[in-house]
């Protein structure tokens, strides 16, 4: 608890205001990863659909098929809270806006917690998160239950611009749950961590070949949004190639309840209470919108 004890010399204004302006000021990446939503209940579902068949020939009469329920995969609601207590005494007397400090920290946390969630997708990506086949999200054989085959999205090659053309090929060739062709996969991103970033720049900005004496264009000179999740992506070395449209069909992020600020007070104790509450949660539905590489 802070005390008067502990700072004699402050005193604290409008924190909800502080609060405010401290949490605005930050640059979030969830706003480019993911399709937000406010659910309206406290388990959500999703399902995916199997694809259609090949177009028939006519002969004089039409040929019908039906799609089939895919997997399902939910998301359940997680509520999460922090606060700080704060005497009376500490507020009369908070000249330097140590309490003020207290809650813009209070804020950012928050804004560093909203961070890790939707970063724990990528940083999980070969492990923990797990999209409706029940695999992780980059895995190595994706299975179909309407028919198609297994599919792979994970590869170890480090991050070059060899390594980076292999892989749009492989994501060109991806194909739906039923084996069919499907022309939505081609890759716009590159999201890399903080200490891939200088190579990936040099890849995507350069007209003449990367590292090479020879002049000749760049193959990759603009193909790709460059995506840098610094600090939030743990491992330095692992990569991940993507198509924006796909990723904001199945990457999910749900607010039951976006963060707030509020306080109440004590009367015996003189003591007020300042938290910060949010309910929150996200979701990998499906993979093929992206290609991961778990490099060494």
């Amino acid at each position: 608890m802070l005390n008067q004890g502990n700072y004699t010399f402050f005193v604290q204004k409008d924190l909800s205001d502080w609060f405010a302006v401290e949490y605005g000021d930050f640059s979030s990446m969830i706003g480019a990863f993911f399709d937000q939503k406010t659910p309206d209940q406290a388990i959500v579902y999703e399902a995916l659909i199997g694809d259609l068949g090949d177009v028939a020939v006519f002969d004089g009469e039409i040929s019908y098929d039906e799609s089939k329920q895919s997997y399902r995969k939910s998301t359940e609601e997680v509520e999460y809270a922090l606060g700080v207590k704060v005497t009376k005494k500490l507020r009369r007397n908070d000249m330097y806006g140590i309490v003020r400090e207290q809650v813009q920290g209070l804020a950012r946390r928050f804004r560093a917690k909203r961070e890790s969630l939707g970063s724990s997708i990528f940083n999980g990506a070969f492990s923990t998160t797990t999209v409706a086949d029940t695999l992780s999200l980059c895995n190595t054989a994706h299975t179909s239950d309407v028919g198609g085959s297994n599919q792979s999205n994970s590869g170890t090659s480090a991050f070059s611009p060899a390594n980076v053309e292999a892989t749009r090929r492989l994501m060109i060739q991806f194909k739906t749950n039923r084996d069919n062709i499907q022309a939505a996969t081609f890759p716009d991103m590159l999201l890399v961590p903080t200490n891939l970033e200088e190579q990936a720049y040099e890849l995507i900005k350069s007209k003449g070949k990367v590292d090479t004496a020879i002049n000749n264009p760049n193959f990759h000179e603009g193909k790709y949004k460059l995506a840098v999740w610094h600090n939030w992506l743990t491992d330095q070395t692992n990569w991940f190639m993507i198509n924006q449209r796909q990723m904001k069909r199945f990457l999910r992020w749900y607010d039951w309840n976006p963060v707030e600020f509020f306080f109440a007070g004590e009367m015996d104790t003189l003591v007020s209470k300042h938290a910060g509450y949010m309910s929150s949660n996200v979701s990998a539905v499906n993979w093929p919108f992206v290609y991961g590489h778990n490099a060494s």
